[in-house]
């Protein structure tokens, strides 16, 4: 199972029989099979009848694909980066939460948040958001990452690192691109997916 998971997490297709006899260390296809074979029975996976790559994880992560629009500061504004062709897969349990596109981190501003440099973020397309939520905004053309603080009519962007300073937005030429509702994370070949809660009052969970 964790074999299949990690596939369908990275957006791969489903293994071959020999690709899992490889990655398990098993020296026949007949014992995946078999195991495969057990796993149907209980409604963990599906078969494929009569093909070689024929299975994919039931009630569980079966990814699609947003793109990767560019890159976004979690430090100071810079403006974005366009980058093309680029795609992340997405859980499509998280399809509920509609993911548009997604965006790189870059700097260490938000890492109380657990958004860290070179992680990718998820966003949903969306031009307001409550207090609290984590936004990708662009102010007078510059683009950047920071949680949405209202207080009357007073809007702030505000960074969840103490080292960096709060973002009072005082311009109409400032834009909500959308708001964040989950991160990617690449480490030691794996991928985490995480979803977002929206920030407290006092800026943590």
């Amino acid at each position: 199972m964790r074999a299949l998971r990690l596939r369908l997490q990275r957006g791969e297709p489903g293994p071959t029989y020999r690709e899992l006899c490889s990655e398990l260390g098993w020296k026949s296809t007949g014992t995946v099979r078999d195991h495969l074979k057990v796993l149907a029975r209980k409604g963990l996976v599906a078969l494929a009848n009569g093909r070689a790559r024929l299975t994919r994880l039931k009630g569980e992560y079966r990814p699609t694909s947003v793109p990767v629009v560019g890159s976004v500061t979690a430090g100071v504004p810079i403006s974005v980066e366009e980058v093309s062709g680029s795609l992340v897969a997405v859980p499509t349990d998280w399809v509920g939460s509609r993911v548009d596109f997604a965006v790189e981190v870059s700097g260490e501003s938000m890492r109380g948040a657990d958004i860290l440099d070179g992680d990718l973020v998820l966003v949903r397309k969306q031009s307001t958001a409550d207090d609290g939520e984590v936004v990708v905004a662009t102010l007078d053309g510059e683009t950047t990452l920071k949680t949405l603080r209202r207080r009357g009519r007073d809007v702030s962007l505000v960074p969840e690192n103490a080292n960096y300073k709060a973002i009072k937005v005082e311009t109409e030429s400032a834009v909500v691109q959308g708001v964040v509702v989950g991160v990617v994370r690449k480490f030691a070949g794996a991928v985490r997916y995480r979803k977002l809660a929206r920030m407290n009052k006092r800026g943590g969970r």
